[in-house]
């Protein structure tokens, strides 16, 4: 079974929706990395945390309304939520910043937000090979690279949490703070493997 369809709506949103991962994923690690005018920062991951929402949206309102669709529905959902998820997660951890007034950045935050945009790059590639049934070992290749990008981000995960709990003389409250921030920039980078699983699962399916 070839995955190019006729009709390219799914693919077409499908890109337009890593796009807005990829802008959204800079904002965040801009975010860590200037740590100046929060605000507005943190309101235009919002506004593009609400534009991933929309294409999400459509792709239902697709899926529902198409009698037959370039890939399984049940993979087509699974792919808008997980891509939908991530923006979520970018999301959470800036909403926290301004939410728990947090005073300066860390170092761990811009490392774990830098790859997190360079997960976001690889699945935007992999996704963008969807499109063809030429693209297999591209798009495979890509999800090796989310999954050693995963753990190279849950390394720097452990590490900061450990810095962050064994600080002698740390406020609980500034443990707490940093600690759901962690939680969220790491589930991202986390949500971007999941993503990558649907996709090895879907190159599987149609081999």
């Amino acid at each position: 079974m070839k995955l190019l369809p006729r009709k390219t709506t799914f693919f077409d949103l499908f890109d337009r929706q890593t796009a807005h991962l990829a802008s959204i994923s800079e904002e965040l690690r801009d975010l860590w990395r200037h740590f100046d005018r929060l605000p507005e920062r943190q309101a235009r991951i919002k506004d593009l945390e609400h534009q991933c929402d929309e294409i999400t949206h459509l792709v239902a309102t697709e899926m529902h309304g198409a009698f037959v669709t370039p890939l399984d529905k049940e993979d087509i959902a699974s792919l808008a939520s997980g891509l939908d998820d991530i923006a979520d997660y970018i999301d959470d951890a800036a909403v926290r910043v301004i939410l728990y007034q947090i005073p300066e950045s860390r170092r761990e935050a811009l490392e774990m937000a830098d790859l997190l945009v360079r997960s976001v790059q690889v699945l935007q590639t992999a996704v963008g090979g969807l499109r063809s049934n030429r693209e297999r070992e591209q798009i495979l290749a890509a999800c090796r690279d989310l999954h050693r990008l995963e753990k190279e981000a849950d390394a720097v995960y452990r590490s900061a949490l450990g810095d962050l709990f064994n600080t002698p003389g740390v406020d609980p409250i500034v443990v707490l703070k940093w600690k759901e921030i962690y939680e969220h920039l790491e589930m991202a980078v986390d949500q971007c493997e999941d993503v990558a699983n649907v996709l090895e699962a879907i190159q599987l399916k149609y081999s």
